[in-house]
């Protein structure tokens, strides 16, 4: 209960909307600037767009003007096929596309995930201790174990130890969710005593999206013929390298609470 209290205390949820407008804007410029040439001027411009103001429509107009906002920006992306006829090709409109819904689109899961925040903090919060500990937990269970590659033609350095490893430290911190904020997390999904199985199963199909949210930008990087998304954090990448696996975990977590709370 302390730590419940502590961090409703010192965290607004409404701060991670300003975040999470971040990783919509520097994902947006590094995506089409990986994608460079492939992606037509008009096109560009609707991109942009729409990672400019689908934050701010969902914030302050609610959940059906961001819907029709994207399915605007998705009907103009296609409109490319007539108002930029001759610059236009099959390519252009699909990376656009691409660029449209990564990685703004599936953002909105996360928008979502942090307006459930107004009812508990749980969601988000597990969102992101299953993103970060599947991850921790890949990467030293795969550095001691070794072993079998994952998918060796899109990412060498993954194992199927590691893989498994980050399912079960995933699953722990969904746990230790549960039970260490056991006030706010007791009977937010379903009202049982197994309702920690539930949690337990969040953690372990979070983490194996999580991995395959992953392994879906390797495998675009490998396509796209560059090493890291952005530069933004030497060493490390761009935004995009460090939040692909919690925008996939985004939507499993949206799903779930969006059924039990509703």
């Amino acid at each position: 209960m302390l730590g419940a209290f502590l961090l409703r205390e010192l965290v607004d949820f409404r701060l991670f909307y300003l975040l999470i407008y971040a990783f919509a804007l520097i994902g947006t410029f590094e995506m089409l600037r990986a994608l460079d040439k492939r992606v037509n001027l008009y096109t560009k411009v609707i991109v942009w767009s729409y990672a400019l103001a689908l934050t701010p429509i969902f914030t302050f107009l609610g959940e059906s003007a961001a819907l029709i906002a994207s399915f605007s920006a998705f009907i103009l992306v296609l409109s490319s096929f007539v108002i930029e006829f001759y610059s236009s090709t099959v390519e252009s409109v699909g990376c656009g596309l691409l660029a449209l819904f990564y990685p703004t689109g599936l953002l909105y899961a996360m928008l979502k995930v942090n307006a459930f925040a107004e009812k508990g903090f749980v969601p988000m919060l597990l969102l992101f201790v299953i993103a970060v500990l599947s991850d921790v937990g890949a990467y030293l269970i795969g550095s001691a174990v070794r072993g079998k590659k994952l998918s060796p033609d899109i990412s060498p350095k993954k194992t199927v130890s590691g893989f498994i490893g980050g399912l079960i430290t995933g699953s722990i911190g969904a746990l230790l969710v549960y039970f260490v904020f056991n006030g706010q997390a007791k009977g937010i999904i379903v009202s049982s005593d197994l309702e920690w199985l539930i949690f337990l199963a969040i953690g372990l199909f979070g983490a194996a999206i999580s991995a395959f949210g992953d392994l879906v930008e390797g495998g675009l990087k490998r396509k796209l013929g560059i090493k890291d998304m952005g530069e933004l954090l030497p060493g490390h990448g761009g935004i995009l390298d460090r939040i692909d696996s919690t925008m996939f975990s985004a939507v499993l977590v949206f799903f779930v609470f969006a059924v039990a709370l509703s």
